[in-house]
């Protein structure tokens, strides 16, 4: 049974949530008591999540003023996502060898879970993403690189959700065929192969970034 969520926490999605649709844009100004008001909370759990808030790059706090909301630059978003490659490909390089066929049943219910609509919103899709990459990194067992990808994966949906607002809330096609393909190498016992499918799965939101503004 999963713990109850904090007001600290249900502050911190909101807020996610509201720049994540637009509500706020970036570079808009947030004070305190505008959170406050909008979602019927005292200012001590407000407070808290503005400052994680600006812990993760989403808001900078700016004295006697209030929180901006920080626009994401397009290099940042690609050096992210190197990043992932990086960390992600090494943990599944640690957890390959011990997967169990248990733990690939799991990724399989977790991606027929996911294609049982074929046309869902960008949104929507991005979070069964999400969900994949990290159920992936915490069968690899360790906390602290779990949260690292964990934040990186929302600080790209921030960015997919300010560059790409328009197409956010649209129908779309999902793609999933490097997430079967990972889970296929890996019930192959093939490391390597599913380290490149899921390389592969990063890379093709880098190169839709890449040839969205560079092309």
């Amino acid at each position: 049974m999963k713990a109850k969520k904090t007001l600290k926490e249900k502050a911190v999605e909101g807020i996610y949530h509201d720049i994540e649709e637009g509500f706020y844009k970036a570079n808009a100004i947030i004070t305190e008591g505008e959170i406050v008001e909008r979602y019927a909370m005292s200012k001590s759990p407000v407070r808290e999540a503005l400052i994680e808030l600006c812990k993760d790059g989403v808001l900078k706090s700016i004295p006697r003023v209030g929180y901006q909301v920080v626009q994401i630059s397009i290099k940042e978003i690609l050096d992210l996502l190197e990043v992932r490659i990086d960390l992600e490909s090494a943990n599944l390089r640690r957890l390959a060898p011990r997967i169990t066929d248990e733990n690939l049943q799991m990724l399989k219910n977790l991606e027929s879970i996911a294609n049982i609509e074929e046309n869902r919103k960008v949104a929507v899709n991005w979070d069964r993403n999400t969900d994949f990459h990290i159920k992936l990194c915490e069968l690899g067992g360790n906390a602290y690189l779990c949260d690292t990808i964990e934040r990186a994966l929302m600080k790209s949906r921030q960015y997919i959700a300010q560059y790409f607002h328009n197409a956010w809330n649209q129908n779309a096609e999902s793609n999933g065929y490097f997430h079967r393909a990972t889970i296929d190498a890996l019930e192959e016992r093939d490391v390597e192969k599913a380290v490149l499918m899921l390389q592969k799965d990063i890379l093709n939101v880098k190169n839709q970034i890449q040839e969205s503004f560079f092309l």
